[in-house]
């Protein structure tokens, strides 16, 4: 227990930076109404969605009970993890807690901002707004994230793929 909360501090200004970049209160997930548009075919499980409304991209992956979303925030200066799941991990909807997640025992903290109930097909979750090169970077090359909510639930979200999709997103934020 020592050596986790030795990480967690190690780690806890990871994400932090990117939270006071972007306003708290403006969520970065494409509302309902937003016109999303594939862009170019599947890859490994992903899929790059263009939104024609905001004029940015995003991809997507889902894997059983547990959907993984990225992106930009309008102004496209910040990155956006979103993680959602449909079992009950205890969010409560417009909350603000500390989240972390394990990239291969890469420990990183962030500040979740749940959406529960207003998501499509009984999902839950949040999403993690960052600026750090290092967890971009992990979350790009490694297979696995175990996200950890300060919830009563912890999942695990694959990665596989995702470097490619990140590219093929950055490709789809160009055009």
């Amino acid at each position: 227990m020592r050596k986790f909360m030795t990480l967690i501090a190690a780690t806890s200004v990871a994400l932090s930076s990117a939270m006071a970049a972007y306003a708290q209160d403006q969520n970065p997930l494409p509302k309902a109404s937003d016109v999303l548009v594939r862009y170019g075919d599947d890859i490994e499980g992903w899929t790059v969605y263009a939104n024609q409304t905001r004029g940015d991209c995003l991809i997507v992956r889902q894997d059983g009970p547990s959907a993984v979303q990225m992106g930009v925030t309008p102004n496209q200066e910040v990155g956006y993890l979103g993680v959602f799941t449909k079992e009950d991990i205890g969010l409560q909807n417009g909350k603000t807690s500390d989240i972390f997640v394990s990239i291969d025992g890469q420990l990183f903290k962030g500040v979740a901002t749940s959406t529960s109930g207003e998501l499509k097909g009984g999902y839950s979750g949040g999403y993690i707004l960052t600026d750090d090169p290092k967890f971009k970077r992990a979350v790009a090359k490694r297979y696995k994230m175990t996200v950890f909510p300060e919830t009563k639930g912890a999942f695990v979200v694959d990665l596989k793929g995702t470097y490619k999709a990140m590219a093929m997103g950055r490709k789809c934020l160009t055009q």
